[in-house]
């Protein structure tokens, strides 16, 4: 049965898991970053600013600061994850006892763990509305529902923390107080995402559906809407929640890997937006949709300024120009022709 693994294994299988998804989302960040740094710099030559501004102008964007946030947690928590594998077989006890290092969800570094998850899915989840905010061209409306999600889950997290902090070993996690704060945890961060990815996917759907790439079927239009919409978290958060409602100790490994899982889905839309394929927003001169108008804050502009094409370059066009002047020739030869038959008029 899988609730019947053995918490010692699952533990580390964690620990080999998250390891490989740390190493990915650290290549798609640090991939994501310099592109963004390279491509604000290219904007920046093309407007006349100077690369300095440009690259401040980027540490500002909501979407930036919120990856390096993201990268710091995503860092900490598999940190972590290493320690505590440590003091399992080494620190503790000269590893005897590895079981209660594992079972004890109240040790200082289980509960640190535990409140970088929670920094690290709130993060993810609040740009995940921001995102749907800038595709639905700066709609508030569109957001109300899901900031309330949010602001619901970031209750449920502290919650959480405090009560992990307090908890009693030999406790079970999955019919305690914390369980309660666990799944209120997961079912707003699962609406959440379950709101935004419908409506981003539904938005970018009718984008590729408007405006088909040359050539056939557009490929890439599914897989962005798979990484816009962020549904890789979203799945990945209904798995979670299935594997501690059947109370498998599977959801130890499934929880732990939620993290890098977050943090490869918002870097993945950075990396889209880097190359220039993010689906962008446009202010609407009329309408329900046009809430942000021109005078909308400076981040939405400055990410929107982040989002645009290359800068444009220099373009030489040579138009031949095709004359032809068989008529001028004949005309000339008629007209030559015309005045030897007068000639011979005359002579006559």
């Amino acid at each position: 049965m899988v609730a019947e693994l053995n918490l010692i294994a699952v533990n580390l299988a964690t620990v080999a898991l998250e390891s490989w998804l740390y190493g990915i989302f650290c290549v798609i960040f640090g991939s994501s970053t310099y592109l963004l740094i390279r491509r604000g710099r290219e904007l920046s030559q093309g407007s006349g600013n100077p690369s300095l501004h440009a690259t401040r102008s980027l540490w500002r964007t909501p979407m930036f600061m919120a990856s390096c946030l993201i990268a710091m947690s995503v860092t900490a928590h598999w940190i972590l994850t290493v320690y505590r594998l440590f003091d399992a077989f080494i620190n503790y006890m000269g590893g005897a006892e590895p079981l209660l290092v594992y079972a004890d969800l109240s040790m200082k570094s289980e509960v640190a763990k535990t409140a970088f998850l929670v920094v690290t899915v709130l993060t993810s989840d609040a740009m995940i509305i921001y995102r749907l905010y800038i595709v639905w061209s700066y709609n508030k409306a569109i957001i109300v529902f899901p900031i309330l999600t949010w602001l619901a889950l970031v209750a449920c997290g502290i919650a959480l923390c405090w009560q992990f902090a307090h908890y009693t070993l030999g406790e079970n996690v999955f019919n305690s107080a914390a369980g309660h704060w666990i799944t209120s945890d997961c079912v707003f961060s699962f609406v959440t995402n379950l709101y935004c990815s419908v409506l981003i996917a539904w938005r970018v759907w009718r984008t590729t559906v408007s405006a088909p790439a040359y050539g056939g079927p557009n490929i890439m239009g599914a897989l962005a809407i798979i990484i816009e919409s962020a549904a890789i978290q979203s799945v990945w958060n209904l798995f979670f929640f299935i594997t501690y409602q059947v109370k498998s100790n599977l959801q130890f490994t499934t929880i732990d890997m939620w993290v890098p899982i977050c943090g490869i889905s918002l870097t993945l839309i950075n990396l889209r937006v880097s190359l220039g394929w993010a689906h962008k927003g446009h202010v609407s001169g009329s309408g329900f949709g046009s809430s942000a108008g021109p005078h909308r804050s400076a981040h939405a502009r400055t990410f929107e300024t982040t989002n645009q094409s290359y800068a444009m370059r220099s373009l030489a066009v040579h138009v031949t120009q095709v004359v032809d002047d068989d008529v001028p020739r004949f005309s000339a030869e008629k007209d030559e022709h015309r005045r030897m038959s007068k000639g011979s008029d005359m002579s006559v």
